[in-house]
């Protein structure tokens, strides 16, 4: 019965992934070199991943590709698909969580969790997102 008293209602407003992907909210991952990443670790569905969780996880600052770092962004986002295709769905069969090392541009190694939510893309199609664990 509940289901019914939202069958006439006017949809007022809705932000839809495309929209999320072109303000930069979420970071497109299946854009080279990425995509050809995920495949060849087996995920098949497109992933997006959040603009926090990619700063914090993959993303590599100007300064820091300069410095000491021995880390690059195909090699931070190969350790994020790794992990996860060793992660067992322990949350739900739709959330996955897990966690890997990270270096900061301080020079420092650091844990860090993501978590990677399967769900339906725009036009309901399956499609991953990659995010930290208090993002939704």
């Amino acid at each position: 019965m509940s289901a019914q008293l939202f069958d006439d209602a006017e949809i007022l407003s809705r932000y839809t992934r495309a929209q999320a992907l072109e303000d930069g909210i979420l970071v497109d991952m299946t854009v080279e070199p990425f995509g050809s990443m995920a495949r060849e670790a087996g995920l098949k569905w497109p992933i997006a991943m959040t603009s926090t969780a990619f700063h914090a996880c993959v993303a590599i600052d100007a300064e820091e590709s300069k410095g000491h770092s021995s880390q690059d962004v195909k090699g931070r986002w190969w350790d994020c698909l790794m992990m996860l295709r060793r992660t067992r769905r322990e949350v739900s069969p739709l959330e996955q969580r897990w966690k890997l090392i990270v270096q900061d541009p301080d020079g420092r190694s650091r844990l860090k969790e993501l978590k990677c939510v399967s769900g339906p893309a725009d036009d309901m199609s399956p499609c991953l997102t990659f995010m930290l664990p208090n993002e939704d």
